[in-house]
């Protein structure tokens, strides 16, 4: 007698992390982890563009303001790729303005999560976005 062996599914939700801030990328990683969620962090958009291909993940926190490549760059890098222009993106920033709001829908954002954020709003924004 034989027994297939089936894939295992993709039991939790992936979510990539990008803030160049260590501090805030290993809260917000922890608070999805213990929500359930498989959580990436990287540290710049080098990082974060590895990390998007590799793992394909449901949903990317980009925040706005980092070194390099800043978020809106970023968000355009991965919305012109080919594995990675249907992934939801999400901007965060400490400098919310109109105009940055205005900037990361135009450049591809679903969403927008303005800091510092209460991480109860957050995971609830989370679960709309990774529908």
């Amino acid at each position: 007698m034989k027994t297939e062996v089936k894939p295992k599914a993709k039991a939790t939700k992936t979510i990539v992390v990008v803030d160049d801030d260590a501090d805030l990328r290993t809260v917000l990683t922890l608070l999805l982890s213990e929500a359930g969620y498989e959580a990436i962090g990287a540290e710049h958009a080098l990082a974060a563009v590895f990390a998007a291909v590799r793992a394909r993940p449901d949903l990317v926190l980009v925040d706005i303001r980092m070194p390099i490549m800043n978020g809106l760059e970023l968000v355009k890098e991965l919305k012109s790729h080919r594995d990675t222009h249907g992934i939801p993106l999400v901007a965060m920033t400490g400098h919310d303005s109109p105009e940055i709001r205005s900037a990361a829908i135009e450049a591809g954002c679903v969403g927008f999560l303005p800091k510092p954020f209460e991480p109860n709003r957050v995971l609830d924004q989370i679960k709309e976005w990774v529908k």
